[in-house]
């Protein structure tokens, strides 16, 4: 590592050498008990990496976090409102229009009412996926005319 000609950007330098080699003493002391030196690298990467977060990022690191968001951030984290046929079952699954049983084709009419035309194929996934984590239940019932089965869902 070298020092640069401007005397301004030489100290700044300077001090986050100084801070790094902090952080890098506090993660070895924090490391120190550990005896298996695999574990003890991984920790010490562990704790170093979560020192080094704490810290104000630098105009590069903010950049790559604002260009990708992170594999487990959620819209309500970054700000966005989750769309799609999910999203939108899931909030008449919310204003509780499954109070009484429908049927797949009443769900794509309410949603085409609410502005959102998603096909039948599009629907049944999402259905399935609510019902399997218990949002919704789904019953087999007799069609209209009483010969054809079909499914209906209501709430759990």
């Amino acid at each position: 590592m070298g020092s640069f000609s401007c005397p301004k950007r030489k100290v700044t330098f300077m001090a986050k050498s100084a801070d790094y080699a902090a952080l890098v003493a506090q993660a070895e002391q924090a490391v120190a008990g550990v005896k298996d030196p695999e574990l003890r690298r991984a920790a010490f990467e562990k704790v170093l990496d979560d020192l080094l977060s704490d810290r104000e990022p630098t105009p590069k690191a903010k950049a790559a976090k604002s260009s990708k968001p992170s594999a487990g951030a959620t819209p309500a984290k970054s700000g966005k409102k989750k769309k799609g046929p999910t999203a939108y079952v899931e909030e008449l699954v919310e204003e509780a229009f499954f109070k009484k049983p429908k049927t797949i084709a009443q769900v794509k009419a309410e949603l085409e009412n609410r502005g959102h035309h998603i096909p039948l194929t599009a629907l049944s996934g999402p259905l399935q996926k609510l019902c399997q984590r218990k949002k919704l239940r789904r019953q087999k019932t007799k069609g209209p005319k009483g010969n054809k089965q079909t499914y209906t869902y209501s709430n759990w």
